[in-house]
């Protein structure tokens, strides 16, 4: 850890070459939206010592309503998550400040390596980003020194992210041709001769299932709120659309669909989900945060396309709900440099990768998900470079949760071409263990057996994968094939735990379905 003198000194050195032209934006408040009841936050360039300004700070919040009636986790009610959003091309200091005037006492950035400087002075937090990028802050031990997973029974837990993004390209400009703006409070078309709907600032209210079409632009800026969902109805509908801008789309007027009144069927729910683009090729979602999910956040659906990606980047997640997952690529979309908290699963690992993402769960959710992770003999599917920063759960033995994520289900032979490399697990404690790859469900985790259909999992490197600390109730890791769907051939390069390199099968719980684990560790590794 830095010496808080040399953190000091960082925060009052400019990095050379950078000059006031760095393109700080950062937006004003949103009319009609409070900000939030928790934190208040400044930012200034740390290329010239600009003058400080004032961000506006959002708040999303677990809603305190008996689950039965919404999907919110009881346990997590009245839990909240400030954040602000600003474009900047260069390093940054952020001021961070209680709204109430209390002292903070302590703070951490997570995750830790994206922070050059992370200081209290004055009862206030300063912290220094040298480059854009997505981080939370942990405020006086809220997360970093308690238990919040199985058991927790303390008050509501109020956390703050700083969300400092590269500038936006292509923000359009109101009374630029083909731009239609829709002033809040004004019901916005779904067709006409626009190719870019612009949201003014202020709060606004699409609807259900407001229609997504190809070859559309859809920018939500800054200062801007929209409440309701977003997606297309025919397969051919979805390519060449952008959903774009640093403002917050959001899910907390609607209900969970499972208790919608009067009931709707399942192909129905798809319409309460933010974000779902059926058929998609050449779409791409940016710079957005999606709040307070009534179920699933995103999903770009659509087979592997060559030359045809879709693009996730720069996009936050917050949900608080069942069923409240992060992003689903199917196979035809990479993300990057996203941040996703969610209250169930963060990601499907399908789709073209995953790099420089910043993962984090509360409730019931796993990190990485791998019952779609498909056998790739023409490329590779890489997943690199990301952070879980927490790993909580309030269940014990049951199948979700965890970080890599097999629960018994899916089919067909999967693994081959999958990589995960420079996985940094920084949860100081992680309510349960980190591997649960399993291809039958064994007993305490399920009474029922569930179990995957045929195909054997074998292939995939694990690859400089760094665990802070073991399990808080002492769950093995574990590694549990079955007769027609074995787990062989997988490859551990440079594992650590606790700072400390794992060499040999015996960190695993295995049962005889299991077979040629493969332990490496080459020098100069990055652990």
């Amino acid at each position: 850890m830095k010496h808080p003198l040399t953190l000091a000194v960082l925060l009052l050195v400019p990095l050379a070459g950078l000059s006031a032209a760095d393109e700080l934006v950062v937006y004003p408040p949103v009319p009609g939206l409070p900000a939030s009841e928790h934190y208040k936050v400044r930012v200034r360039s740390a290329s010239d010592g600009g003058e400080w300004q004032s961000a506006f700070a959002w708040e999303t919040v677990c809603k305190a309503v008996e689950k039965k009636t919404d999907a919110y986790f009881d346990t997590l009610a009245g839990w909240t998550h400030t954040y602000v959003n600003f474009e900047t091309a260069g390093a940054v200091e952020i001021e961070i400040a209680r709204v109430n005037g209390q002292p903070i006492r302590a703070a951490a950035v997570h995750p830790q390596r994206k922070a050059s400087a992370c200081f209290v002075k004055d009862g206030k937090v300063l912290v220094r980003l040298d480059k854009p990028c997505l981080v939370a802050v942990d405020i006086d031990g809220q997360m970093d020194w308690q238990d919040t997973g199985k058991g927790y029974k303390g008050p509501p837990i109020h956390t703050i992210s700083i969300f400092a993004n590269p500038p936006l390209a292509g923000k359009p400009k109101p009374n630029a041709p083909g731009v239609l703006t829709v002033k809040p409070g004004e019901p916005p078309p779904s067709d006409g001769p626009w190719t870019t709907l612009y949201f003014l600032p202020g709060v606004h209210d699409v609807g259900l299932a407001f229609p997504l079409h190809a070859n559309r632009h859809y920018y939500i800026p800054g200062d801007a709120m929209v409440y309701g969902t977003l997606s297309n109805t025919k397969w051919g509908d979805g390519h060449h659309i952008r959903i774009f801008g640093l403002g917050t789309l959001s899910g907390s007027r609607l209900k969970n669909p499972k208790y919608v009144e009067p009931a709707i069927s399942e192909k129905e729910h798809g319409r309460y989900r933010p974000i779902e683009v059926i058929g998609a090729t050449d779409t791409r979602v940016e710079g957005i945060t999606i709040a307070d999910s009534a179920t699933h956040s995103l999903m770009l659906v659509g087979p592997y396309k060559a030359g045809h990606p879709n693009e996730v980047q720069w996009t936050k997640i917050f949900t608080w709900r069942a069923n409240g997952d992060g992003i689903n690529p199917f196979g035809n979309t990479l993300i990057e440099d996203c941040f996703i908290r969610t209250q169930d699963d963060s990601l499907y690992v399908n789709g073209l990768g995953i790099r420089r993402t910043v993962l984090w769960n509360d409730a019931n959710g796993s990190s990485f998900v791998l019952s779609a992770l498909p056998q790739l003999a023409d490329r590779k599917l890489v997943v690199e470079d990301c952070d879980v920063i927490y790993a909580r759960a309030k269940w014990h033995h049951w199948s979700g949760g965890r970080v890599f994520n097999m629960r018994g289900e899916g089919g067909r032979a999967a693994g081959a071409g999958a990589i995960f490399r420079n996985i940094n697990i920084e949860d100081p404690r992680p309510t349960l263990q980190q591997f649960f790859i399993c291809m039958t469900m064994p007993k305490p985790y399920s009474n029922n057996a569930e179990k995957r259909a045929a195909g054997d999992l074998s292939g995939i490197l694990f690859q400089n994968i760094s665990i802070a600390a073991p399990s808080v109730l002492g769950e093995p890791q574990i590694l549990w094939g079955q007769a027609d769907a074995r787990i062989r051939n997988l490859t551990f390069e440079n594992l650590t735990l606790a700072g400390k390199p794992v060499r040999d099968s015996e960190f695993f719980k295995t049962n005889e379905f299991v077979d040629r684990i493969i332990f490496l560790r080459s020098t100069g590794s990055k652990p």
